[in-house]
Formats: C-alpha cells, sequence, structure tokens
C-alpha cells in the first residue's frame, strides 16, 4: 500500500456533514503536517490543497462514498475510498524513495530541478529530523546525516563546537572549514571561538550553532570543487546552505514546544573515569615511601561531598521553549519564531543561555515578482569551564593522586586527592565566558518580465560580535589554602584577559536567466550573473594583572595593563560567471560554465582566477527503451567535472611590519605571486528509484586535485625578514565513493517501516610539496609528508625490549628497540620518525530506522560509525609517562605489563607508540518514540495536534579506543585546518534525554 488513511470513527468532535469530506495530511515519517498537498477526485473538477496545517475540507461531493487521490512532491500518491460526511479523516502519506522533481538551489543558477544537475546534492530533511529527534544544535542536525560530511566531536561542555569536514581535508596550510549560507547570503563559518579557543584548547564555540535548528527548513549539502565552481574562490572545501522556513498560504498556524531534560555523564563514579596510584607519605617516615594505594572517581566524589557537599560532576538541566506563527495569504506569506534556551553542562560552571528570534516574509503581489525577506537575531551567553591545557575539574580529577590525600604524612590535604584543587575552588577562581550577539539578514527579490526571462537579486548582511572573558579575581584566601592556586596568571592578585571580535559578512548576488526553445524538444538557458563577497573582522585584545582588592575587577584598576591585539582584516571578492545549459525532452541536460574571481589576498603579480565546470544529467528510465518499470522505477545517470579554490590568507602576499622599540621592524616578507589554492574535480554518479518507488539508491565516484597548495618557508635572510613566506606549490590528490540507500520494506495499515543505510570513504595523498621538499612538520607528530595524508601521524616506534624482574620485583628495561622503517628495527636514538596512521577518518556511515505503528506512534532510531583514523590519548601521556599514576608505574612486575608498554611509560614524552591508538568508533547516537495524541483529546482544548516525543542522545558507544571517548578532541583554530585529534583533560561527549511536547494551533 502506498499510503494508508486512518478514519477516527470513534472520535465524536466533528459531526458528519452531507456531501463534505475534511480531514489532515500527515507524514509517515514524522506525523507532521504536509501543507500544499492536492487532493482531487478522479473524473470530477472537485478538488482543493492542505493548508499550512495540513488540513482540507472538500465540498460539493455526492454519493456514499469518494475516491480521493493525494498528492505532494516527496510523497508516494495516496489513493483511499472513503465515506462522504467523514469529517476527522487523517490521510497518511509514506515519502518518496527518490524524488527527482524536487527543487534545489545549492550549486545553481536560480532554482533547479535535482534530475538537472548533474553532481550530488546531499538535502537533509531538518524540519523532520527535528520533530522526533533529540537535536538541539546545528552540528547535531548534521551529524551522521550526509555522506561525506563529517561532524568531529570536541568537548562534551554545553556550548562547544565541533569541527565539519566535507570529503576530508585537502588544505595544507589554510583551514578546511566549508562554507556556509543561509537563504542564499554568505556567513561567518568559524569553528572554534571563544576565550580558549586557540592553541592547546577544546572549548571551542561554533557559530554554526549559533542558527535554531526549530527554524530550519532544510540543509543542502555540495561536497566538492564540480558542484561549488559557482560560489568560486574559498568554495573548495564544499558549501552548505540553510534553508529557512517560511509560511505558506491559509490561516495563521500557531506552533509552541517545550522541551524539558538533562545532560548527564555516564557512569563517572564507576570505572568510566581513571584509577590513578600514587606514594602516599607515611607519618614518621620518608615522604616517599611506597605505601601505594589507590583513588578513583567515587572516593574523590565522597571527600568533595563530605567537604562542600557538591558531586564532582551534577546533572545538568535543559530548558527550551519555542514559539512560531505562520501563514498568510497567496500574495503575503509569512514566518515569525522565537526560542529560548537554557541548558546547564555536568559541571557547575557550564552553562548555556540563548534567546533568538526569526522573521521571514515573502510577498507576491503578482504573478511576475516576489520579495522574500529573512532576518534572524541571537543573544546569548555561553559560561566555560577550564579543561585541556588549562586545568579546572577534569584534569583535577583525571590526574588525581593518593599523595594529596595527605598532608605532612597524615590525612587532611585540603586538595582532598584532586590536582592542585577540588573542583569547586576552580570554579572560584575563575569565570570564563562569551557573549554573543549576532544579526543575519537577506532580501531576495525575483522578477519575470517575460516568459523567457527572469532574474534574482540577493542583498544580505551577517553581522557578529563576541565578547570574551577569562576573569580571575584577587582572591586571597584561596591562595593562602592552595599552594597550586597562588600564582594566579604570575601574580596572587588575579588577573583579566579581554578578547573581541566583531565581524561583518555582506554579499551581492545578481544572476539572469534567458530560456529558449528549439522546436518540441531541445531547450536552452543561459544564465549570466557576478557576486560581491566581503568580509571585515575588526580585533582587540586586553590583558590586566594585579588588582589591589577583591572587589575590584577592571582594566583600569590593574598594575598592569597591555594591548595585545588591534587588527582590522578585510576580504573581498569579487567574480562573475556565465552558464549554458541544454536539455533535451526534460530528460538530457548538459551544462557548461566558467566563473572568474578576483581577491583582495592575491598577490599584487596575480591575476584573476577561472574555473570552468562541466555536468551532464540523463533521466535513462524516461526513454521509450526503457523497459524494466516493475524493477526499476526511476534511473539517472550523472557527472560533473568542475574546479574551485581557497584564497591564501588575508596578509600572507603583503609584506608587513610592526612597532618594535618605537622602530618600525620587518615582520612578514610576502610574496606578490601568490595566489590561490586551485581543486579540481570529478564526480560520477547514478540515482535509481526500485521496486515501486519503495527503495532508492545513490551513489557517486569523486576524484580530484588540489594544485597550488600553499606552503611556508624562511623568508631569505639576505631580504631582512626572519618570519615565514608563503608560496604556492603543493599538490594533494583525493578519491572516494559515497551512497546511500533507502526504503521502506513495510508498508500497512497498522505498522510501518523505512531504513536508511548511507557511507562514504576518502583517501587523499599529498603529491608534491614543493621542489626539493619531502616533510613539513606541523609538530612533533602531526607532519605532511609526500606519499602519504596530509598531516598524519608520524614518530618513533618502539618494536622491542627486554623485561627483567629482580627478586625484590623491582624492573629493569633493557635492549629498548625502536623500527627503523625498512621493515628492521634500531637503536631509538639512531631512529626515524614512521608512519603511524592518519589522523583524519577514512571512511563514515549511519543507518536509520523509523518504525510507524497504529497511526500514531513512531519509533525513530539512528546508528553512525566513522573510523580509519587514529587518535593521541593524552590523557595516558600525562597519567602514565609523565605524572606516573597509571598501576604500571608501581606494578611493573605483573605478567600484564610488557616490556614496550613500560619503556614507554618510563620514556616521559619520548615515544608515543600506545598513545596513538585506533580511534575508530560506532555510537547509537539517537532514540525517540514519538506519540501523536487523539483528535478528539487535542480539540478539547482547542489544539489541532499534539506530540509528546521522549528520546535520548549518545545512548550507545562500541570501540577499541583505551581512552575516555574517542570523539573528545581538541578543538583548536589556526591555520593548518587543525590535523589531529588530541584528547587530554577533555570532558567525554554527555549523555541526553528530553521529553518534548508540541501543540498546533
Amino acid at each position: 500500500m502506498v499510503a494508508f488513511v486512518a478514519v477516527l470513527l470513534s472520535a465524536p468532535a466533528l459531526t458528519a456533514q452531507e456531501g463534505v469530506v475534511a480531514g489532515t495530511v500527515l507524514a509517515e515519517r514524522t506525523l507532521q503536517p504536509v501543507s500544499g498537498a492536492q487532493i482531487t477526485v478522479p473524473g470530477t473538477p472537485l478538488g482543493t490543497r492542505t493548508d499550512a496545517s495540513g488540513q482540507f475540507r472538500l465540498e460539493g461531493l455526492s454519493g456514499p462514498t469518494v475516491n480521493l487521490v493525494v498528492r505532494r512532491i516527496g510523497f508516494r500518491p495516496a489513493d483511499q475510498t472513503v465515506p462522504v460526511g467523514t469529517m476527522n479523516l487523517r490521510i497518511v502519506m509514506a515519502t518518496r524513495a527518490l524524488e527527482l522533481s524536487e527543487v534545489v538551489v545549492t550549486g545553481t543558477a536560480g532554482a533547479t530541478e535535482r534530475r538537472a544537475v548533474g553532481n550530488a546534492v546531499a538535502t537533509v530533511n531538518a524540519a523532520d529530523v527535528v520533530a522526533t529527534q533529540p537535536v538541539r544544535s546545528f552540528q547535531d542536525l548534521l551529524t551522521g546525516r550526509a555522506s561525506g560530511v563529517s561532524v568531529i566531536g570536541s568537548s562534551g561542555q554545553v556550548g562547544t563546537g565541533s569541527r565539519i569536514r566535507v570529503r576530508g581535508a585537502s588544505s595544507l596550510s589554510l583551514n578546511n572549514n566549508p562554507l556556509i549560507y543561509v537563504d542564499g547570503i554568505r556567513v561567518d563559518n568559524d569553528q572554534a571561538s571563544g576565550p580558549t579557543s586557540q592553541g592547546f584548547g577544546s572549548q571551542s564555540i561554533s557559530r554554526w550553532n549559533d542558527f535554531d535548528p526549530d527554524d530550519i527548513e532544510s540543509l543542502e549539502i555540495i561536497k566538492g570543487p564540480a558542484a561549488a565552481t559557482l560560489y568560486g574562490t574559498e568554495a573548495s572545501n564544499g558549501v552548505i546552505q540553510i534553508i529557512t522556513k517560511r509560511g505558506a498560504a491559509g490561516r495563521p498556524v500557531w506552533n509552541f514546544t517545550a522541551r524539558v531534560g538533562a545532560n548527564v555523564l555516564p557512569d563517572w563514579r564507576d570505572g568510566a573515569l581513571f584509577t590513578n596510584y600514587g606514594a602516599v607519605p607515611v607519618a614518621g617516615g620518608p615522604a616517599t615511601a611506597l605505601d601505594t594505594v589507590t583513588i578513583n572517581a567515587r572516593q574523590l566524589n565522597d571527600s568533595l561531598q563530605a567537604n562542600f557537599g557538591e558531586d564532582i560532576f551534577r546533572t545538568g538541566m535543559l530548558q527550551d521553549f519555542q514559539l512560531s506563527v505562520g501563514g498568510g495569504t497567496p500574495s503575503v506569506r509569512y514566518y515569525v519564531g522565537g526560542n529560548h534556551e537554557r541548558n546547564e553542562g555536568v559541571e557547575r560552571a557550564n552553562s548555556l543561555r540563548r534567546t533568538s528570534v526569526r522573521a521571514n516574509v515573502t510577498v507576491s503581489p503578482g504573478s511576475t515578482w516576489d520579495l522574500q525577506t529573512s532576518m534572524a537575531y541571537t543573544t546569548g551567553r555561553t559560561n566555560l569551564p577550564l579543561e585541556s591545557g588549562g586545568g579546572g575539574a577534569t584534569w583535577a580529577t583525571y590526574f588525581s593522586s593518593p599523595r594529596f590525600l595527605y598532608s605532612s604524612g597524615a590525612p587532611g590535604n585540603p586538595q582532598l586527592g584532586f590536582r592542585s584543587g577540588p573542583p569547586d575552588v576552580y570554579y572560584d577562581a575563575y569565570s570564563i565566558f562569551q557573549d554573543v550577539d549576532r544579526f543575519t539578514g537577506s532580501v531576495t527579490f525575483n522578477h519575470r518580465p517575460a516568459g523567457w526571462f527572469n532574474h534574482r537579486l540577493i542583498l544580505g548582511v551577517d553581522r557578529l560580535a563576541e565578547d570574551n572573558q577569562e576573569q580571575a579575581p584577587r582572591n586571597d584566601p584561596l591562595a593562602a589554602r592552595y599552594a597550586s592556586f597562588s600564582s594566579v596568571g604570575g601574580t596572587t592578585r588575579g588577573f583579566l584577559e579581554v578578547s573581541t571580535r566583531d565581524a561583518l559578512n555582506s554579499t551581492f548576488d545578481y544572476v539572469a536567466n534567458g530560456t529558449f526553445a528549439f522546436g518540441p524538444a531541445w531547450r536552452s538557458v543561459t544564465s549570466i550573473g557576478g557576486q560581491y563577497y566581503g568580509r571585515r573582522t575588526l580585533g582587540r585584545g586586553f590583558y590586566a594583572q594585579g588588582f589591589p582588592s577583591s572587589g575590584l575587577l577592571s582594566l583600569a584598576a590593574a598594575e598592569v595593563q597591555q594591548l595585545n591585539a588591534d587588527a582590522v582584516i578585510e576580504n573581498n571578492t569579487v567574480g562573475g560567471f556565465i552558464q549554458e545549459q541544454l536539455s533535451w525532452n526534460d530528460r538530457v541536460f548538459l551544462t557548461a560554465a566558467i566563473r572568474t574571481d578576483d581577491n583582495s589576498a592575491f598577490g599584487t603579480n596575480f591575476d584573476a582566477v577561472t574555473y570552468p565546470k562541466f555536468s551532464a544529467s540523463w533521466v535513462l528510465s524516461e526513454e521509450p527503451f526503457f523497459n524494466v518499470p516493475d524493477v526499476v522505477n526511476t534511473l539517472r545517470l550523472r557527472g560533473a567535472y568542475g574546479a574551485s579554490g581557497l584564497q591564501p590568507g588575508a596578509f600572507d602576499a603583503i609584506r608587513t611590519y610592526v612597532p618594535v622599540g618605537g622602530l618600525v621592524t620587518p615582520f612578514s616578507p610576502g610574496n606578490p605571486d601568490l595566489g590561490p589554492e586551485r581543486s579540481t574535480e570529478l564526480e560520477l554518479g547514478f540515482d535509481a528509484g526500485l521496486l515501486n518507488d519503495r527503495l532508492a539508491v545513490e551513489f557517486t565516484y569523486f576524484d580530484g586535485t588540489t594544485e597550488d597548495a600553499i606552503l611556508s618557508r624562511l623568508a631569505p635572510p639576505s631580504e631582512g625578514f626572519t618570519g615565514l613566506q608563503f608560496f604556492n606549490a603543493g599538490q594533494v590528490d583525493r578519491s572516494g565513493l559515497e551512497w546511500l540507500v533507502r526504503g521502506q520494506p513495510i508498508a500497512g495499515e497498522r505498522v510501518a517501516l523505512d531504513l536508511t543505510v548511507s557511507g562514504s570513504t576518502n583517501d587523499y595523498v599529498i603529491r608534491s610539496l614543493g621542489q626539493g621538499t619531502e616533510r613539513i612538520s606541523l609538530s612533533s607528530q602531526i607532519q605532511h609528508v609526500e606519499g602519504y595524508a596530509p598531516g598524519a601521524w608520524w614518530d618513533r616506534r618502539l618494536v622491542s625490549a627486554t623485561k627483567t624482574v629482580g627478586p625484590d620485583n623491582s624492573v629493569t628495561i633493557t635492549d629498548i628497540m625502536c623500527d627503523n622503517g625498512a621493515g628492521g628495527s634500531v637503536a631509538c636514538s639512531e631512529a626515524p620518525r614512521v608512519f603511524l596512521g592518519n589522523s583524519v577518518p577514512r571512511y563514515e556511515g549511519s543507518f536509520a530506522a523509523g518504525l510507524t505503528l497504529f497511526r500514531d506512534v513512531r519509533v525513530n532510531a539512528f546508528v553512525d560509525w566513522r573510523g580509519g583514523y587514529k587518535k593521541l590519548d593524552g590523557n595516558r601521556r600525562v597519567r602514565c609517562n609523565l605524572f606516573s599514576l597509571c598501576e604500571e608505574n608501581y606494578f611493573p612486575h605483573l605478567e600484564k605489563f610488557d616490556a614496550v608498554t613500560l619503556a614507554e611509560a618510563r620514556s616521559g614524552t619520548a615515544f608515543t607508540t600506545r598513545l596513538i591508538q585506533d580511534a575508530s568508533f560506532t555510537r547509537f547516537r539517537e532514540l525517540a518514540v514519538s506519540y501523536t495524541l487523539p483528535a478528539r483529546f487535542t480539540q478539547s482544548f482547542g489544539a489541532s495536534r499534539a506530540t509528546i516525543t521522549v528520546a535520548g542522545r549518545n545512548l550507545g558507544l562500541w570501540t577499541d579506543y583505551e581512552g575516555i571517548d574517542p570523539e573528545a578532541s581538541f578543538n583548536s583554530g589556526g591555520r593548518g585546518g587543525a590535523f589531529g585529534q588530541w584528547e587530554q583533560n577533555v570532558l567525554p561527549q554527555l549523555r541526553q534525554f528530553v521529553t518534548t511536547i508540541n501543540l498546533s494551533f
């Protein structure tokens, strides 16, 4: 059965009426209303459409029954006979597995049906996902839902963000962030902002999460240069476009959503964290007497409870309230939404408070033109605790030691076993937060003066203001009680660090399309367009140290005051393109385009860059000779070739000087010949709808190259500059596969099941690092090496050692040997660094299942996985190699500890053989159960629809990784795209439980 119809005969709220049928059309996957569905009675002129709430009313019927046919793009048609007079009909439509008539706007010269696009465009139906899943951020929405797109997690702190990579990371020196657009305008895409975002930190705040998922209708993702040519320079890492909700013609539909839930750190008392060992001092004996005991999170928490009445980690409460209204007339349609979120982390110093509003209006006064406006504003504060290299409750807990339980050989150390001090001491000593205000607004003007000609203009701005602060007020009692806090920021009297960032992104985008027909079969669409993208960033940084009293915390009151940064950075791009698309019988499409860009960061000797594009799409199943409709309903072949780029940093090409001691001193030599990195890519694939459109298969192969990759070298001393000079020389190749299989194996009136499996692979290799260069080190373990993937792990590898146990259980390690890089071994002092593994995932995938039961119950489950890469376990590095807190540090004679493990633990930071581990994982990401209340109940309090959802997130994990969490890692900003995943003193991903109530009126 294509769709099923439920007539609630037991609901007496509406009385049968002669000659009338009325009801609601719902989507099977989400049980959400379907607006704009066409309802007809075959053989008659009677018909109607559903309004914004999915409701319809059909009058003028005769006879005892009527046959209704319901159609909507994206759904399989529903055909059902119902009694005339039914007033509470519910029609639940099943999603079409493959829909080529769907319109896409990303990477095209105008709104274009998917059938005409030669490259892959991934679509995430955000409204469907948010309605039924525990999704509270944009990055939650994107995780695992688009093949080839990796959302690489960082800290579990509330408000922090992740790194997003589309088809890996191919730039060697620049960031690998994809562009992000909202309703056609470019917006700030920083994924690592905040007071502790740079360097040795993980609590980075992503600007991507400023956009409320409740306001998003869908996401469109194009993944490489073959698709991104029309976006020009800076688009080679892919483009993700957010398409926000708009009202539909009809009566106003109010929607209220309330979410209440909890964030928890699973099993932290019972084995999820560490058991640490330490040498306990004995009263009257040597301070280092090896009276070794263990200390774990439960013991620490009991001690903290006894002294402070608090747990190390709490259950953080989640509250989220959203109200929206949409509706209008055919001439004026509107959507207005507001959201307020209060989210607590598992640390008492971690919370997020955010308020956002959005107003979208579409005006269509005539058939020849329309105007769309989109405006959003968000403001809030994110409070962050210290972690990573800064210390904090995680540092105090992860690296605790029994020796911190004792003072002068007797119990009573105020540190209570924690390193540095109990968590409450950190919360008392520091206050770290980011305040943000952001406005995003756009206007889109569509004009169709003639049947053969239309044009479009988009104007928009994205204005962002960040205030990042790290405060350490003067606290004499704290400094006196805890020795580790006696020098906070280099002084016992506190410090204040402030950084601000004001970013303005401007978009001007114009496209004109002319359509011409050549006979009955051929059609030509010629497009000409131009864009201006401007970005202006003002950054300032201040530091103050030493306050005369505990009540003062201002720059003016400090003994030491300094300006750390004051810079204005501008980057502007001007580009234009021309595109020609030929179509034959609306089933064969050939497209060619060329784009030229000039960017303000190009060197003075570098001319504008030109990017070509070619694509083809053939809907083979619509050819007369295609004769397997019972098995293959739809088959489309597609291919695309194109180029795009990535411009250098704003000042990389410019010779710059800095003031030092009242003199102007050379700083950066610049490079007048510096140009953009240039990426080309070939895509080949097919889309197939099988078994009466109940199964869809999408498959894509891609092969691309990044040439003129930007590298750095020391400037020639003869020119008087000591800094780095950037130049174009590198080459990186990449290739991979992406696939998606979606189907509905069960489609009954009482039970329906739909399944989706997607995945991708990505292999990339450095072909050149410039003449005479085979290796570039980003850190002691992360390097670019010709013949290997960018940013891979390289270090000396311990391969053998000899363990000797003495009669007193003392252990000596001798004959320590390392990999010689040629299949043998050599003394470690002479050993080269060898390849240990990739730092960026080589494959990822997801599995989603949706089960509809008895018309009103929906169960959704979602699992995703990632693998083919390694991660450095910095927690083990600190615990075992530096602080000697591991069992092998004190009981090395035990048989379970082999010689190589002991040699590394005793090496300090010399070796990372065991530390760099396979971080592949599978995570049970989401589970949700939704129940739509009966109409007779919701109508009793004036609602047209009511749904209750109970959901959980991050419910299970399967991995061989020995650290706390394979997704916990640093997410610092900077050049080089932050290669390498490194976990140290980072909170793992939190488990979340949410109950949602959704009401429509």
